[in-house]
């Protein structure tokens, strides 16, 4: 199948893919045909982020889709991973905290597969968020006080 690749500023193109291609790959077919390097390239399709791993079916993505691709500039870093089951007892915060917790409460067999439970809902729940949902969060904890102030040019 053929999808259409359009940067925010810049011309598009076009890649031969699979529906089975992983995101990673069309990144690399993009960086061969625009010269952007696949570490600077963010995928989107209809407004939600593409995840490097995921393949292009996970997204229901078929033929003649546009992918919009947004281009960080060379020195920024991107978002920090989020937590998976196999880093997260290596990384500190909110996840060792919530092992904590889990451990006063439950046996140890028991907090795990909560724990690993919890974090398979958490990064369900973020692949599923898109640009409009992070907008209309983002506006309602910056402006709390904004309850009843007109958001519909946000919708």
């Amino acid at each position: 199948m053929i999808l259409t690749v359009k940067p925010l500023q810049g011309k598009e193109c076009s890649v031969q893919v699979t529906e089975d291609e992983k995101v990673s790959t069309v990144k690399e077919l993009v960086s061969e045909r625009l010269n952007i390097p696949a570490n600077q390239q963010r995928l989107l399709y209809k407004g939600k982020a593409l995840a490097d791993e995921h393949r292009l079916c996970d997204y229901s993505i078929g033929p003649e889709a546009k992918l919009n691709l947004v281009v960080r500039p060379a020195g920024e870093r991107p978002a920090a991973p989020v937590p998976t089951s196999s880093n997260s007892s290596s990384q500190g915060g909110v996840w060792q905290t919530v092992s904590m917790v889990l451990a006063k409460h439950f046996s140890p067999a028991d907090a795990a597969k909560v724990h690993e439970q919890l974090i398979k809902d958490y990064e369900r729940s973020l692949r599923q968020l898109s640009l409009d949902d992070i907008e209309r969060l983002a506006g309602r904890l910056l402006h709390p006080e904004g309850e009843s102030m007109d958001t519909s040019y946000m919708d």
